[in-house]
Parts: C-alpha cells; sequence; structure tokens
C-alpha cells in the first residue's frame, strides 16, 4: 500500500464543494478543510504508485481545484 498525502488550492468560496467531491474517489481514505497556504489535505491509500498519476488526474478534473501538492510517504 501507498500512502499519500494530496495538499490542494481551491478556487475561492468551493472547498467545501470541492471537499465533498473528492471525499467520493476511489482511493481517498480521508480528506480535511485545512489553513495555511493550501484549502484542503486528501490522504489518499493505493495499491502502488502507478495508480496515483490517474487519481491526481481526477482531483484536477473536479471543479474548483486550482492545483495541488502531493507528498508521498515513505
Amino acid at each position: 500500500m501507498t500512502r499519500t498525502y494530496v495538499l490542494i488550492r481551491a478556487k475561492a468560496g468551493t472547498m467545501w464543494n470541492v471537499r465533498s467531491d473528492i471525499e467520493k474517489i476511489e482511493g481517498i481514505v480521508d480528506v480535511h478543510v485545512i489553513t495555511g497556504p493550501y484549502d484542503l489535505v486528501a490522504l489518499v491509500n493505493l495499491p502502488s504508485t502507478d495508480n496515483l498519476k490517474r487519481l491526481l488526474e481526477i482531483i484536477h478534473d473536479v471543479e474548483g481545484v486550482v492545483s495541488t501538492e502531493t507528498w508521498i510517504a515513505m
């Protein structure tokens, strides 16, 4: 299992809708609204990093997502 954290910036006023949409994506374990330079953090559990590229594409397709930063736990 690969545990990954995806930090997400959302358009102003959309973070709660973005959170709701992202938590429905397969592989997403949890999503939190946070303070600081990012609006949300998503915890991802995937069988391998091979699946990560596709999951990030799905996150970027969510209405309101501006950008992401990905951290892979070792």
